[in-house]
C-alpha cells in the first residue's frame, strides 16, 4: 500500500480528527478552549512518533499584548526527524472567530456531516488543514515510505487577532529550526500562496462635550465630528483605486488597496435622544497591497483625519490595533516551484499562484525567521461566516498534496 492509498483508506480517521478539533470551541477573542485543543494536538502528534511539546505563553507576554492572563495561550511544537538534510516547518493556527449561532442552520461546533461536507466553525479556517497534514504524516509512518525532509510543525494560537502570541511567539522564542516554511492557508486547490496583503487596524476616538439637546450650542457634538471625519476619509478611499496605486498580482490581475470604515462604531456612556453626544469612536480597516508600507498608509489616514477636525473643538485620539506589512515571496523560489509540482501531480491541473487579500501568519516565518515560505491548505467555504464548511474530498486531496511534496523534497 502506498501513501495515497493509505490516505484514501484513512478518510474516517481524518474526518474524526477534524470533528474532534471543531468541537473544541477555540474562540478568539477571548481565547476559550485553548488547552484542550493543544492537548489533543500534542497527543495526536505523539501517536505519530513526533517529539512534541506544549508551550504555555508566559503571563507577562500576554499582558504586553493586552490579553487577559485568565485566558492562557498554548502553542504546540512537534518534530519528526527522518535524517534528511533539510527541514520544512508547517504552521497552522487553531483559533477561530466568534459565531452568532442564530445565523447557523447547523450547530457551529457540532462538526455535522451533511452530504460530502463537514460543517462547523474552523472546518476550513483552518482545522481542516491540520487534519490533512496529520494524515499525510501518518501515511508515511504507516507505509514506511522514506521522507525526503524532516518535518517540524507548530499549531498556534491567536492568528485571528494578529498571531503575536502564536506564530509570532514561536518564532521569537527560537522554536523554529527549519529551512522552509509552509503556512497551511492562503491558497488551496490548484493555487499556491505566495504571501498576503498587509493590514492596518485603527480605532479613532472623538471626545466632544456633552450637553442637553435643548441647548446644543453648549456642547461639542462628537457624532457630527465623526461624520465629518468619515466624509473626509472618502477622499482617501477614492485615491486608493487610482491606477498609480494598483498592484499586479501573479495571475496578472490588478489589485487596489482598500479601506473599510466603521466595522466597529459606538458612542459614549449616558447618551440618549435628548443629549449632545460627548464621545464617539469608530474603526478603520486598511488593507495594503505589496509595495505599500504601514508608515505611509497610517500617515495618509492621520492627515485626512487631522484636516477634518482642524477647524472644530473636538479632540481626536488614534490607536493602532494591528499593523502587519504585506508579505510576498517569489514564484521562482525552489520551494514554490517544488510545491507547485506536487499540486499539479495531485490535482491534475496546471498550478497557479496567488497572494491572498487577507493576512496570514506567513510573514512571521518569511520576515521574522528569514525562511522561504508559501501558503497552502484546504479549500473550505464560508470562512468567518455562518455554516462554514469543507469538502471531505478536499481533506484527502490536501493530505495527498502535502504527502507528495514531502516525498519530493526541495532541490535548491
Amino acid at each position: 500500500m502506498n501513501i495515497f492509498q493509505h490516505i484514501d483508506r484513512s478518510q474516517r480517521r481524518i474526518v474524526r480528527d477534524l470533528q474532534q478539533m471543531v468541537r473544541h470551541a477555540t474562540v478568539n477573542p477571548p481565547g476559550d478552549g485553548y488547552r484542550g485543543m493543544a492537548d489533543q494536538l500534542a497527543e495526536r502528534c505523539r501517536s505519530l512518533g513526533m517529539s512534541t511539546r506544549v508551550h504555555r505563553v508566559a503571563d507577562r507576554d500576554l499582558v504586553a499584548e493586552d490579553v487577559d492572563p485568565s485566558f492562557p495561550r498554548y502553542n504546540v511544537v512537534a518534530r519528526l526527524d527522518s535524517g534528511a538534510p533539510r527541514t520544512v516547518h508547517f504552521n497552522a493556527h487553531y483559533d477561530v472567530v466568534p459565531v452568532n449561532a442564530a445565523d447557523w442552520q447547523h450547530p457551529p461546533f457540532g462538526a455535522d456531516i451533511h452530504g460530502q461536507w463537514l460543517i462547523g466553525r474552523g472546518a476550513g479556517d483552518m482545522k481542516g488543514s491540520i487534519a490533512s497534514l496529520l494524515a499525510a504524516i501518518e501515511a508515511f509512518q504507516a507505509t514506511q515510505t522514506p521522507l525526503e525532509m524532516n518535518i517540524e510543525c507548530s499549531f498556534t494560537a491567536d492568528e485571528e487577532t494578529g498571531g503575536a502570541l502564536g506564530a509570532g511567539w514561536v518564532v521569537k522564542q527560537g522554536l523554529v529550526n527549519a529551512d522552509y516554511a509552509i503556512v497551511c492557508e492562503g491558497a488551496s486547490g490548484p493555487r499556491v500562496g505566495l504571501g498576503h496583503n498587509g493590514v492596518l487596524w485603527l480605532d479613532v476616538s472623538i471626545a466632544g462635550k456633552a450637553a442637553h439637546a435643548s441647548s446644543p450650542e453648549r456642547g461639542i457634538n462628537a457624532f457630527e465630528h465623526m461624520a465629518l471625519i468619515v466624509s473626509r476619509l472618502q477622499d482617501v478611499k477614492r485615491r486608493l483605486v487610482t491606477r498609480s496605486r494598483k498592484w499586479r498580482d501573479p495571475s496578472g490581475s490588478d489589485r487596489s488597496p482598500t479601506i473599510s470604515i466603521g466595522g466597529v462604531f459606538s458612542g459614549g456612556e449616558g447618551q440618549k435622544v435628548n443629549t449632545v453626544p460627548g464621545a464617539a469612536h469608530f474603526s478603520i480597516d486598511r488593507r495594503l497591497v505589496p509595495g505599500e508600507r504601514i508608515s505611509a498608509a497610517r500617515s495618509e489616514l492621520v492627515a485626512a483625519i487631522d484636516a477634518a477636525v482642524s477647524a472644530v473643538g473636538a479632540k481626536v485620539h488614534i490607536d493602532t490595533l494591528l499593523a502587519i506589512e504585506p508579505c510576498v515571496t517569489q514564484q521562482q523560489d525552489p520551494l514554490a516551484q517544488t510545491f507547485s509540482e506536487a499540486v499539479r501531480s495531485v490535482r491534475r491541473r496546471a498550478p497557479a499562484f496567488r497572494v491572498t487579500t487577507g493576512f496570514t501568519d506567513l510573514h512571521y516565518f518569511v520576515e521574522g525567521a528569514g525562511l522561504p515560505g508559501i501558503g497552502y491548505g484546504v479549500d473550505g467555504e464560508r470562512p468567518h461566516g455562518a455554516d462554514e464548511r469543507v469538502p471531505i474530498r478536499d481533506l484527502l486531496l490536501t493530505a495527498k498534496t502535502y504527502a507528495d511534496f514531502l516525498r519530493r523534497g526541495v532541490d535548491d
